[in-house]
């Protein structure tokens, strides 16, 4: 992305400053008005911030839809009886005098957009205690 013109922040500069300002992770206002204007001066620029603005919302229209789904019952059974498992094993471990150390679940969606987009949402979470 350059457009060959002469800017106060060369446009390798500014594509960074694109991806901080798509994943509303910009918070300086120096920055937000230098990209306003390198965007307003390049037109590359301006439509690739335009573009991952567009994808961003695209994305969370998808995912806001998604979630209007209902949840498949085999994955519902299956959600609750982990849930027990480790409740149980958390409860077992505490009768016996200790804690879990380290507890870590890993879930994963995988959404196919127009049959061609593949998105993948990965979540970690963990839990320790006297760790």
């Amino acid at each position: 992305m350059s457009c060959s013109a002469n800017h106060q922040h060369s446009c390798e500069e500014i594509s960074t400053v694109i991806l901080l300002s798509v994943d509303n992770e910009l918070f300086d206002p120096m920055l937000e008005r230098a990209l306003t204007i390198h965007c307003a001066e390049c037109p590359p620029c301006g439509s690739t911030l335009e573009s991952h603005r567009t994808s961003v919302a695209l994305l969370k229209n998808l995912l806001g839809n998604s979630q209007l789904d209902e949840m498949p019952p085999e994955l519902y059974e299956k959600l609750i009886a982990q849930t027990q498992a480790l409740a149980a094993a958390m409860a077992a471990e505490q009768l016996n005098g200790g804690a879990f150390s380290h507890i870590e679940t890993f879930t994963q969606t995988t959404i196919t957009v127009d049959g061609q987009t593949t998105i993948e949402i990965s979540h970690t979470q963990e839990f320790r205690e006297n760790f």
